[in-house]
């Protein structure tokens, strides 16, 4: 059997981001052109020269923390709840559930910011142990070394498999599983292996997981310094606007269920068609037949998404979006974002806007801007690039009912 053909289908998915808790959630805020990024806001961080962030709200965090069992709690920094509230949605969405549904499945996990919550903790010890005077030396001591609050334990939070492990032990998985790093180089790895492990036959369902958060000084700092994310106080992100100001850095996670398009239920089944990668953006071998919508990922940065929209160019898409002015820019799941936003607009026929969009950086291509498009969509491409200019495109294809 040729593994090529066979198709390959998402049967579920779920986030939590800036924009809400579920899919439906980002479809309304992009429909609406209404953004999740607002004011940055922590107790252990403060920036005049970084103003915004596309934060999770505290209620969809405390509604997440409801998905993952209270033993395990201790050992999740915000991200992996979020990652694990995610994996529920999409298994829901799918009609799934392991252990009982006898299916083999496979987990593919992608996690990002995964080095914060050290400094998140060491701030917090250190607030508890303050007074009028400064720190209590004496009191950081004793919390130390004989109230073990910085346990060995805690190193947990910070490893690059967390997630993957949390998300086993949640929903008490024994599969097939791999640990990816951040960012489009490792969401494409993930969603890669999963679709390979589908088409061979090895699995039934592929879990695919991404989650991550920047909002830390130290990692805020190195975008910053990489010209990731604006220094001059930029408050919303306008992609492939000549007026930009800069990314925006965000936070949150999605997750897909991919299953074998023969073994769902007939219907319209969103198929994962095609997948390419190249380390420079100019180089990336893009599908040679017209698109009828495409996704970007824009950095805010006007001369850089000059640089993607040069590309763009390339694929005669009829219509052009983006959606990182809902979210922010996100470390641990960036296409995966895009490929539940294409999911729903391929389903509902409806392009949304590129928020804020007023001055487009080439003004010959047909970025969807003002308000929500209704168009005849077939397929879809999605273009993404990391700062550090690796870059994926991934086409998805609605299969009509049989």
């Amino acid at each position: 059997m040729n593994m090529d053909s066979v198709q390959v289908a998402i049967a579920g998915s779920g986030c939590v981001l800036a924009s809400g808790r579920g899919p439906e959630h980002l479809w309304s805020a992009a429909v609406e052109g209404r953004s999740g990024i607002v004011p940055l806001s922590s107790p252990l961080l403060r920036s005049e020269r970084i103003a915004a962030f596309g934060h999770v709200g505290d209620q969809e965090h405390q509604r997440s923390r409801q998905d993952v069992p209270q033993n395990l709690q201790r050992y999740c920094p915000p991200a992996v709840i979020w990652g694990v509230s995610s994996v529920r949605q999409a298994l829901a969405e799918a009609g799934l559930e392991p252990g009982a549904d006898g299916l083999r499945y496979g987990l593919y996990c992608c996690q990002g910011g995964y080095t914060h919550p050290s400094v998140a903790s060491y701030g917090e010890l250190l607030d508890e142990c303050r007074d009028a005077s400064g720190a209590d030396m004496q009191r950081l001591a004793q919390r130390v070394l004989q109230e073990r609050a910085l346990d060995p334990f805690l190193v947990l939070k910070s490893l690059s498999n967390g997630l993957l492990g949390i998300v086993s032990l949640a929903l008490k998985l024994e599969c097939e599983c791999n640990a990816y790093m951040q960012g489009v180089a490792g969401n494409l790895a993930a969603l890669r292996e999963a679709r390979a492990a589908l088409q061979s036959g090895r699995i039934d369902a592929a879990i695919v997981v991404g989650a991550g958060s920047e909002l830390d000084p130290l990692a805020l700092a190195a975008l910053a310094e990489a010209g990731a994310i604006g220094t001059d106080g930029p408050v919303s992100l306008r992609a492939f606007d000549r007026q930009g100001g800069g990314g925006i850095a965000g936070e949150g996670a999605a997750a897909l269920i991919l299953r074998r398009a023969d073994d769902l239920p007939p219907g319209p089944q969103v198929c994962l068609a095609e997948l390419a990668a190249h380390p420079r953006l100019e180089s990336l071998n893009l599908p040679d037949r017209q698109a009828d919508l495409l996704i970007g990922s824009a950095s805010g940065d006007p001369q850089q998404d000059a640089d993607l929209a040069r590309t763009l160019a390339r694929t005669g898409a009829a219509h052009i979006t983006s959606a990182v002015g809902v979210t922010g820019l996100l470390s641990g799941a960036p296409s995966l974002v895009d490929l539940i936003l294409a999911r729903q607009a391929l389903v509902a026929q409806c392009v949304p806007p590129v928020i804020g969009l007023e001055q487009p950086v080439d003004p010959r291509l047909p970025f969807v801007a003002g308000g929500r498009r209704d168009a005849v969509l077939h397929d879809c491409l999605i273009v993404n690039r990391d700062t550090n200019g690796f870059s994926a495109c991934y086409r998805l294809d609605l299969q009509a009912a049989d």
